[in-house]
């Protein structure tokens, strides 16, 4: 399924929006910051990757929340990647199971098959060795 994607920063948005639908259509997505925590504090072996978006609100709950979730995600050796935008986010998960919640916090659940998608963020992920850069989603 992304065998076409060379591995560059160039289409790392791209493999990031194709996993995020994958997993949506898998149920694999957990959304909010309280949803994520609960998750995280229950389960963290179950979480595959955990995405934020750049928040350019100076809001200092949100900035907090986020520090939170990341350092526990570190803690516990869950992958932190930031995406580009809260809105582009939000029109790809948009859907019914997400509706009505704030998607300032996103966590993707292990597969429970291997996916080649999964694989490839791990393995751009890997190469960026512990640097948490922000991703750019495609619209």
């Amino acid at each position: 399924m992304f065998c076409f994607f060379s591995r560059n920063v160039n289409n790392i948005g791209f493999a990031l929006k194709k996993l995020l639908v994958k997993a949506q259509e898998d149920g694999r997505i957990v959304v909010g910051v309280y949803e994520c925590a609960q998750i995280l504090q229950n389960s963290p072996e179950t979480v595959r990757l955990c995405l934020l978006p750049e928040m350019a609100e100076t809001d200092v709950t949100v900035q907090i929340h986020h520090k939170l979730v990341e350092a526990f995600c570190w803690e516990n050796d869950i992958e932190v990647v930031k995406v580009d935008s809260l809105k582009k986010m939000e029109k790809v998960l948009i859907g019914e199971e997400v509706e009505g919640n704030g998607i300032d916090c996103v966590l993707i659940q292990n597969a429970k098959t291997d996916s080649s998608a999964d694989d490839f963020i791990n393995n751009y992920y890997s190469m960026l060795s512990n640097q948490c850069p922000v991703i750019d989603l495609p619209e």
